[in-house]
């Protein structure tokens, strides 16, 4: 995990009963800063939060599928609900 420029957590529904999820969040953000670090969650909608259901997932960027301006079709792109900002997932792995 240190030697990596970029950390993704994958979560789901039942990743709230998991007892390394906040370790391993504590030892990305520690080495590499919130900004190096992306949740992807999987759902079986999109409408599904229960992943989310940890209030400090909500700091860090998140890996959706969908429109970005400038971009003519979805694609995969890490948003900072924060700032209202998105990345394309490939240029953010890439910095």
């Amino acid at each position: 995990m240190r030697t990596t420029e970029r950390f993704v957590l994958l979560v789901t529904r039942n990743s709230k009963g998991s007892i390394w999820i906040p370790w391993e969040l504590g030892l990305a953000d520690g080495t590499k800063g919130v900004p190096a670090v992306a949740i992807f969650p999987v759902a079986p909608t999109v409408y599904d939060q229960a992943w989310s259901e940890q209030e400090y997932l909500g700091i860090y960027l998140r890996i959706v599928h969908g429109d970005l301006k400038g971009h003519p079709q979805k694609l995969w792109m890490v948003l900072d609900f924060q700032q209202n900002t998105g990345t394309p997932l490939a240029d953010w792995l890439r910095t």
